[in-house]
Order: structure tokens, then C-alpha cells, then sequence
């Protein structure tokens, strides 16, 4: 059985290395994204679940709505990463199919809660002490 996998989109590596350090505590396995190819990098490689930087070199609320009307994509949960605390961004976000959304920096209960989702999505859940 494979281990649960994350795609992360963002292009702060310092972020990115720090999530990535901190999922592999879970048994999580990341694959990063640093080009905004996250609608084909997630068509391939089918993770359970993606993390997705709002600002990018495209609008993450695009990359969100090419994920969600792709029928190979549209069903995996997405988490926006924001350092903006805007509600308006936050609603838009919500209404174009996210299921959460996180403001930067995060701290490490952000790790928590992405192992107990992909936990919840796995066969079997990821234990989180």
C-alpha cells in the first residue's frame, strides 16, 4: 500500500521544505510544484490531497477552478495557502471548491490537519500524537 500522497504549490521554499520535513513525520510522501504545473502534475500523479499557494506566477484561485472542473482533479480536496487575510479572497476560494484555507506562516497544527485529512481519505489513518 502506498503512503499517502500531498501536492504542494508554492514558491516560498522555505515553507515548502519546512511542510515537507514535517509530513514525512506523518508518513506522508510531498511532491512539490514549483512551476504551476499543478493541474498536470495532479492528473499524474494522483495525490490525496493538494496544498495550493494563492500568489503564485498564476492566480491560485485559477489553479483552483482548472482543478475542480477537471474530471480527473475536480474531487481532490484542496487547501489555499494565503499570506493574505482578506475574507473576500477566503469566500471566493470556498466557493470555487476548496475545503480549507490557511494563512502564512502556519504553524505546525497546519501539518496536523493535513495528515488527519489524508488520514480520513486513506484506508488507513495516518496516527497523530
Amino acid at each position: 500500500m502506498r503512503n499517502p500522497t500531498i501536492l504542494v504549490s508554492d514558491d516560498e521554499p522555505l515553507l515548502v521544505n519546512a511542510l515537507k520535513r514535517e509530513a514525512r513525520r506523518f508518513g506522508i510522501d510531498v511532491i512539490i510544484d514549483t512551476k504551476s504545473n499543478v493541474v498536470e502534475l495532479a492528473q499524474a500523479e494522483r495525490p490525496d490531497l493538494i496544498v495550493l499557494d494563492i500568489h503564485q506566477s498564476l492566480d491560485g484561485r485559477d489553479l483552483l477552478a482548472a482543478l475542480k472542473k477537471n474530471p480527473q482533479t475536480r474531487d481532490v480536496p484542496v487547501i489555499m495557502l494565503s499570506a493574505n487575510e482578506d475574507q473576500f479572497i477566503r469566500h471566493c476560494c470556498f466557493e470555487l471548491g476548496a475545503c480549507d484555507y490557511e494563512v502564512k506562516p502556519f504553524d505546525p497544527s497546519f501539518v496536523r490537519k493535513v495528515a488527519r485529512m489524508v488520514g480520513h481519505l486513506d484506508e488507513e489513518p495516518v496516527t497523530v500524537h
